[in-house]
């Protein structure tokens, strides 16, 4: 009985301590592994100083300066794996998390949309090639904040007076017009694309030939003729330099026929050709703006107008534009349409403004100027120096009368003469 006694007094004993056990011999086997060198470990002896100094974090775990500390090694201890002759799983090894990138979102292009603008006063339409398309969109960009003009662009990309049949661009502004579009006024761009030999029953005509320029002229007053039997006032938008030197000298000359069949037919042509050359009148991608600030103005085609660009290219026929609605409002629509070329405006007519002003006066005669001869005396330049009375010169001129002092002073001693009062050299304080 008395080791029975014993064994129930130990088990006892051991029972409250036993989960303390277990709780130990787990915490044994997972004993963590030092990601630095664990305490008791020091530098060794005579290690320098700035050494001694660097932070510990900055080598790996193991590292330690001076020496290489292996990590402490796990301890054996109770496992009931072990009592009952499981082995152990291994341990797992770690796997650092890995998020997943978020996808890069798209790029977002924001497109200006134009406010429309049904109870406008003023309608523009702009007709024209992809260069009227510019123009267009300048003058939406300076009307935008208006809600008296409206922008109407009816464009094509491909288009040109030369492109197409005779009367392919008459006929199409005759649909929009007739198609219920309003319009108060027309801007006009086109013929970038026009540099194009011309077909007719003679043959084919080479561009700017004589042949050429009238079949040119007959289909620019094709188009003015549209919108001077409705009564519409027209800004034709000359064509701007470009890239090359041979399609600019022709666009040049092709200007002259738009200017000449535009004020034959009563419409306002506006020339931009001044502001998108340089210094030497050639062509140039950049230049100031409308605010006057450096810019780039043309695309890298060397044909295209940038978003600066197309602003200061609506900046020229903004003038025009302005005139015309403001004649409009003003009740007076034949000076919406300036007179065609060889009719002016007769002066005298009575109640105008030049019949009410005075006679100018009469012109004075001119006043006859002496006559001034051609060719003057001749000095030669040897010549030897002579007195004011004819004997030569002798020696060298002295000084004398008052102003000697002041002169000798001046130019032998450096000392400048005294200003006097009221000269501009004064600068005594006035008392």
């Amino acid at each position: 009985m008395e080791p029975l006694m014993r064994t129930r007094i130990l088990l006892r004993l051991l029972l409250p301590v036993l989960p303390l056990l277990l709780a130990g011999a787990g915490s044994a086997w997972a004993q963590p592994v030092y990601p630095y060198p664990p305490p008791g470990y020091g530098p060794p002896p005579g290690y320098g100083q700035p050494q001694r100094q660097r932070d510990l974090r900055a080598y790996p775990p193991g590292y330690y300066p001076g020496k290489l500390v292996q990590p402490a090694q796990p301890q054996p201890g109770f496992s009931l794996r072990r009592l009952f002759g499981v082995p152990d799983e291994p341990p797992q090894a770690y796997k650092p998390a890995v998020r997943p990138r978020r996808p890069a979102p798209p790029p977002v292009t924001v497109t200006r949309q134009e406010k429309p603008k049904p109870n406008a006063a003023t309608q523009v339409v702009v007709f024209g090639d992809a260069l009227a398309g510019s123009v267009g969109q300048g003058i939406a960009d300076l009307y935008a904040d208006s809600d008296d003009v409206a922008v109407v662009r009816k464009t094509k990309e491909d288009g040109g007076l030369l492109r197409s049949e005779p009367e392919e661009w008459p006929k199409f502004i005759r649909e929009v017009l007739d198609g219920g579009q309003k319009a108060s006024l027309a801007v006009v761009m086109i013929g970038a694309r026009d540099r194009v030999s011309v077909k007719d029953q003679a043959g084919d005509h080479e561009p700017l030939s004589p042949a050429w320029r009238e079949a040119y002229r007959q289909r620019a007053d094709a188009v003015l003729r549209v919108f001077r039997e409705r009564g519409i006032p027209v800004v034709w938008v000359g064509l701007p330099p470009m890239k090359s030197e041979d399609a600019s000298e022709d666009l040049l000359a092709m200007n002259e026929i738009f200017r000449e069949s535009v004020q034959r037919n009563g419409g306002a042509y506006v020339d931009i050709w001044p502001g998108f050359v340089d210094e030497d009148n050639r062509y140039t991608a950049t230049g100031p703006d409308v605010n006057g600030q450096p810019a780039k103005l043309r695309g890298s085609d060397g044909v295209s107008f940038t978003k600066a660009g197309a602003r200061k290219l609506a900046h020229f026929a903004d003038a025009e534009i302005k005139r015309i609605i403001a004649a409009s409002q003003a009740g007076t629509a034949s000076a919406a349409l300036p007179p065609p070329t060889g009719t002016p405006a007769d002066p005298a007519q009575p109640g105008s403004i030049e019949a009410s002003l005075p006679a100018p006066p009469e012109a004075a005669p001119p006043v006859p100027l002496p006559s001034k001869p051609l060719v003057g005396p001749v000095l030669p330049l040897n010549r030897p120096e002579v007195a004011p009375g004819g004997t030569l010169v002798t020696a060298r001129p002295r000084l004398a009368g008052d102003q000697a002092y002041p002169i000798r002073r001046t130019l032998r001693e450096g000392i400048p003469p005294s200003s006097r009062p009221g000269r501009a050299d004064d600068f005594r304080w006035p008392q």
